[in-house]
């Protein structure tokens, strides 16, 4: 296996070998094809596999080796596909090179029909069970509350915020609460927090490296979720995943990544007053949502085990290269 990318990845398991930064107007498409295309020459692979449809679909599309698999990632079909005219025939042109298409939820593959008439094969992100195993439920009398996004605007944390600010002058006080991560709006959002007097109450994480994430998450009963666009929903299926119940927005791929009423539920606004009123409840009887949390691991289990949806992109894999099912038998391909 071979890895191009345009991120550093320090400490990847795999050599990568790194593409020219994206600019504005891909002024260094040209660059990145010569680039990709000798290393295609030198390393002959079994199959190009892209991942997000409008960069790096664009990338392989242009290289015009076959088998050739994209796989969409949400914003890559979500958003850029519908700004413009331009934007819509560069996806229809990638998808039309492709000889497989992933998308990690129904709801993304929904939208990536959009732009094509080829099958879709759903193959999930997953969760590495091993990893991500249940916890015992917390004994606290207060809710423990997580955000385990991004700190973007697109994530909505701040009607969270919004929310827990109407509770939390209503005088329902018994929670506390954890974000995690970084981001564009991570001093916006901390102003807000010490400007509302809950300081003493929510706790800003920042990073957490990848073999600390458990642990943290599991500090918390809920994992709260208001996205404003979501493609599918790996937070709350690794707060599942720990025996951990979840609050979503009901939008996109959240909508079917948490059983409503056994795992988690939904609020379907990004009101601050009605994400309040669901949770007022939930404040008031923890005892809730930590029964959701017995239900998430074999929700999980069954539906988004990282190992079977390997498996899964391995028979897509063998699809394209018109394999039979001894590909599957322990054959994993070593030159994709």
């Amino acid at each position: 296996m071979k890895l191009f990318s345009e991120r550093r990845w320090d400490g990847a398991p795999i050599p990568v070998q790194y593409l020219p930064v994206s600019r504005r107007g891909r002024l260094q498409l040209p660059d990145a094809i010569r680039r990709l295309k000798r290393g295609m020459r030198e390393f002959q692979p079994d199959a190009v596999h892209a991942h997000y449809a409008s960069h790096w679909g664009l990338y392989g599309a242009s290289l015009r080796r076959h088998p050739f698999v994209v796989s969409v990632w949400g914003a890559d079909v979500e958003v850029f596909g519908s700004r413009s005219w331009l934007n819509s025939r560069i996806l229809r042109h990638v998808f039309n090179q492709a000889d497989a298409i992933t998308a990690s939820s129904r709801y993304l593959a929904t939208v990536t029909a959009r732009f094509t008439s080829k099958p879709i094969t759903v193959v999930p992100f997953g969760i590495d069970l091993s990893r991500f195993a249940p916890r015992g439920a917390n004994q606290s009398p207060e809710l423990h509350w997580i955000i385990n996004k991004a700190l973007e605007s697109v994530y909505g944390i701040d009607v969270v915020l919004d929310a827990m600010k109407i509770l939390h002058s209503r005088g329902v006080t018994a929670w506390r609460g954890k974000i995690l991560g970084t981001g564009s709006q991570r001093d916006f959002l901390m102003q807000k927090v010490q400007a509302s007097g809950m300081g003493d109450r929510i706790e800003f994480i920042g990073r957490v490296w990848e073999h600390d994430l458990p642990e943290v998450l599991a500090w918390a009963d809920v994992g709260l979720y208001a996205s404003r666009r979501e493609s599918f929903g790996v937070a709350p299926l690794e707060m599942m995943a720990l025996a951990r119940g979840v609050l979503a927005h009901r939008i996109g791929g959240l909508a079917e990544v948490i059983e409503e009423g056994t795992t988690g539920a939904f609020v379907d606004s990004l009101c601050p007053d009605d994400w309040a009123r669901t949770l007022k409840p939930l404040i008031e009887n923890p005892g809730r949502v930590r029964t959701w949390g017995l239900n998430g691991p074999d929700w999980v289990r069954s539906r988004y085990n990282f190992a079977d949806n390997v498996q899964t992109m391995l028979e897509v894999y063998g699809t394209a290269l018109g394999l039979g099912p001894e590909f599957l038998d322990g054959n994993d391909p070593t030159h994709t």
